[in-house]
Protein backbone atom coordinates (compact mmCIF):
# COMPACT_ATOMS: atom_id res chain seq x y z
CA UNK A 1 0.00 0.00 0.00
CA UNK A 2 2.83 2.41 0.86
CA UNK A 3 4.55 1.53 -2.38
CA UNK A 4 1.39 2.26 -4.32
CA UNK A 5 1.12 5.73 -2.68
CA UNK A 6 4.73 6.51 -3.56
CA UNK A 7 4.13 5.32 -7.10
CA UNK A 8 1.01 7.48 -7.44
CA UNK A 9 2.70 10.57 -5.97
CA UNK A 10 5.85 10.05 -8.08
CA UNK A 11 3.96 9.80 -11.33
CA UNK A 12 1.31 12.37 -10.54
CA UNK A 13 3.73 15.27 -11.01
CA UNK A 14 3.25 17.06 -7.73
CA UNK A 15 5.70 19.93 -8.31
CA UNK A 16 6.61 20.62 -4.69
CA UNK A 17 7.15 16.88 -4.12
CA UNK A 18 9.42 16.60 -7.17
CA UNK A 19 11.36 19.74 -6.26
CA UNK A 20 12.08 18.26 -2.85
CA UNK A 21 13.76 15.16 -4.24
CA UNK A 22 15.44 16.47 -7.42
CA UNK A 23 19.20 16.89 -7.08
CA UNK A 24 20.35 20.49 -7.48
CA UNK A 25 23.51 21.44 -9.35
CA UNK A 26 26.43 22.27 -7.05
CA UNK A 27 27.69 25.02 -9.36
CA UNK A 28 25.45 27.98 -9.97
CA UNK A 29 24.96 28.40 -13.68
CA UNK A 30 26.25 31.74 -14.94
CA UNK A 31 24.29 33.60 -17.56
CA UNK A 32 26.01 33.52 -20.94
CA UNK A 33 28.17 36.55 -21.62
CA UNK A 34 27.79 38.16 -25.03
CA UNK A 35 30.74 38.35 -27.37
CA UNK A 36 31.06 41.92 -28.52
CA UNK A 37 33.22 42.60 -31.53
CA UNK A 38 33.18 46.16 -32.80
CA UNK A 39 34.09 46.67 -36.42
CA UNK A 40 35.05 49.93 -38.05
CA UNK A 41 33.27 50.23 -41.37
CA UNK A 42 34.31 53.83 -42.00
CA UNK A 43 37.44 52.69 -43.83
CA UNK A 44 35.24 50.89 -46.34
CA UNK A 45 33.41 54.13 -47.19
CA UNK A 46 34.59 56.23 -50.07
CA UNK A 47 35.19 59.94 -49.43
CA UNK A 48 32.03 60.75 -51.39
CA UNK A 49 29.91 58.37 -49.29
CA UNK A 50 31.35 59.84 -46.09
CA UNK A 51 30.64 63.38 -47.32
CA UNK A 52 27.07 62.46 -48.29
CA UNK A 53 26.50 60.89 -44.86
CA UNK A 54 27.66 63.99 -42.96
CA UNK A 55 25.84 66.30 -45.39
CA UNK A 56 22.61 64.41 -44.72
CA UNK A 57 23.22 64.56 -40.97
CA UNK A 58 23.80 68.31 -41.22
CA UNK A 59 20.49 68.68 -43.07
CA UNK A 60 18.72 66.67 -40.37
CA UNK A 61 20.10 68.70 -37.44
CA UNK A 62 19.63 71.98 -39.31
CA UNK A 63 15.97 71.20 -40.03
CA UNK A 64 15.50 70.08 -36.43
CA UNK A 65 16.87 73.46 -35.27
CA UNK A 66 14.42 75.32 -37.51
CA UNK A 67 11.49 73.11 -36.46
CA UNK A 68 12.30 73.46 -32.77
CA UNK A 69 12.38 77.26 -33.02
CA UNK A 70 9.08 77.48 -34.93
CA UNK A 71 6.88 76.05 -32.15
CA UNK A 72 4.94 78.33 -29.81
CA UNK A 73 7.26 77.79 -26.84
CA UNK A 74 10.62 76.40 -28.03
CA UNK A 75 12.35 73.72 -25.97
CA UNK A 76 15.83 75.08 -25.10
CA UNK A 77 17.43 71.64 -24.82
CA UNK A 78 16.19 70.65 -28.24
CA UNK A 79 17.27 73.72 -30.22
CA UNK A 80 20.61 73.94 -28.38
CA UNK A 81 21.46 70.34 -29.18
CA UNK A 82 20.32 70.68 -32.79
CA UNK A 83 22.44 73.79 -33.25
CA UNK A 84 25.49 72.17 -31.67
CA UNK A 85 25.18 69.01 -33.77
CA UNK A 86 24.70 71.01 -36.99
CA UNK A 87 27.92 72.93 -36.31
CA UNK A 88 29.73 69.67 -35.60
CA UNK A 89 28.58 68.17 -38.90
CA UNK A 90 29.69 71.30 -40.77
CA UNK A 91 33.15 71.01 -39.21
CA UNK A 92 33.31 67.37 -40.27
CA UNK A 93 32.33 68.35 -43.82
CA UNK A 94 35.15 70.88 -43.83
CA UNK A 95 37.70 68.18 -43.01
CA UNK A 96 36.48 66.10 -45.95
CA UNK A 97 36.90 68.90 -48.50
CA UNK A 98 39.98 70.03 -50.39
CA UNK A 99 41.78 73.26 -49.47
CA UNK A 100 39.82 75.83 -51.52
CA UNK A 101 36.28 74.62 -50.74
CA UNK A 102 37.25 74.05 -47.09
CA UNK A 103 38.31 77.70 -46.86
CA UNK A 104 34.97 78.82 -48.35
CA UNK A 105 33.08 76.61 -45.91
CA UNK A 106 35.21 77.99 -43.06
CA UNK A 107 33.62 81.43 -43.39
CA UNK A 108 30.15 79.85 -43.28
CA UNK A 109 31.14 77.85 -40.19
CA UNK A 110 32.24 81.05 -38.44
CA UNK A 111 28.84 82.61 -39.19
CA UNK A 112 27.09 79.43 -37.99
CA UNK A 113 29.10 79.50 -34.76
CA UNK A 114 27.74 83.00 -34.09
CA UNK A 115 24.23 81.64 -34.63
CA UNK A 116 25.08 78.71 -32.36
CA UNK A 117 26.31 81.11 -29.67
CA UNK A 118 22.97 82.94 -29.83
CA UNK A 119 21.09 79.64 -29.59
CA UNK A 120 23.20 78.46 -26.64
CA UNK A 121 22.95 81.66 -24.60
CA UNK A 122 19.39 82.88 -25.23
CA UNK A 123 15.94 81.76 -24.23
CA UNK A 124 13.61 82.44 -27.15
CA UNK A 125 10.40 83.37 -25.40
CA UNK A 126 9.69 86.08 -27.95
CA UNK A 127 8.53 84.80 -31.35
CA UNK A 128 10.26 87.71 -33.09
CA UNK A 129 13.70 86.74 -31.71
CA UNK A 130 13.22 83.14 -32.76
CA UNK A 131 12.01 84.31 -36.18
CA UNK A 132 15.18 86.35 -36.74
CA UNK A 133 17.34 83.38 -35.86
CA UNK A 134 15.30 81.15 -38.18
CA UNK A 135 15.84 83.64 -41.02
CA UNK A 136 19.60 83.61 -40.42
CA UNK A 137 19.69 79.81 -40.37
CA UNK A 138 17.59 79.51 -43.53
CA UNK A 139 19.74 82.06 -45.39
CA UNK A 140 22.89 80.19 -44.45
CA UNK A 141 21.29 76.85 -45.34
CA UNK A 142 20.56 78.12 -48.85
CA UNK A 143 24.23 79.13 -49.23
CA UNK A 144 25.40 75.72 -48.06
CA UNK A 145 22.99 73.90 -50.36
CA UNK A 146 24.03 76.08 -53.28
CA UNK A 147 27.80 75.75 -52.83
CA UNK A 148 28.38 72.52 -50.93
CA UNK A 149 25.83 70.01 -52.17
CA UNK A 150 27.59 66.67 -52.57
CA UNK A 151 27.20 66.63 -56.37
CA UNK A 152 28.79 70.07 -56.61
CA UNK A 153 31.88 69.19 -54.57
CA UNK A 154 32.45 65.53 -55.42
CA UNK A 155 35.46 66.48 -57.59
CA UNK A 156 36.89 68.67 -54.81
CA UNK A 157 36.92 66.16 -51.97
CA UNK A 158 40.18 65.59 -50.14
CA UNK A 159 42.02 62.36 -50.81
CA UNK A 160 41.52 59.77 -48.09
CA UNK A 161 44.26 59.67 -45.49
CA UNK A 162 46.18 56.38 -45.47
CA UNK A 163 46.00 54.53 -42.21
CA UNK A 164 49.18 54.51 -40.19
CA UNK A 165 49.99 51.07 -38.77
CA UNK A 166 49.89 50.89 -34.99
CA UNK A 167 53.49 49.80 -34.52
CA UNK A 168 56.08 48.06 -36.61
CA UNK A 169 56.80 44.53 -35.43
CA UNK A 170 59.99 44.31 -33.45
CA UNK A 171 62.92 42.68 -35.19
CA UNK A 172 63.63 39.19 -33.97
CA UNK A 173 66.77 39.01 -31.86
CA UNK A 174 69.69 37.23 -33.45
CA UNK A 175 70.25 33.77 -32.15
CA UNK A 176 73.19 33.40 -29.82
CA UNK A 177 74.24 30.05 -31.25
CA UNK A 178 76.47 30.30 -34.31
CA UNK A 179 75.18 28.66 -37.42
CA UNK A 180 76.78 25.20 -37.73
CA UNK A 181 76.94 25.35 -41.53
CA UNK A 182 78.84 28.66 -41.73
CA UNK A 183 82.44 28.86 -40.38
Amino acid sequence: MLGACCLVLGTSGCESWQRKFVRKSKEASRPPSPIISFQDYSAAMTPLERYRKHYTMFDYWNQDLIDSLQVRSPNPKRYRRASEEAVGELKTLQTLLGDEPAARLGSLIEARMKIDHQAQTREFDDRAQAGLLIQQVERQTREIHRGFFWREVQEQLAAPQPKVPDAAPAAEPASEEPDAAVH
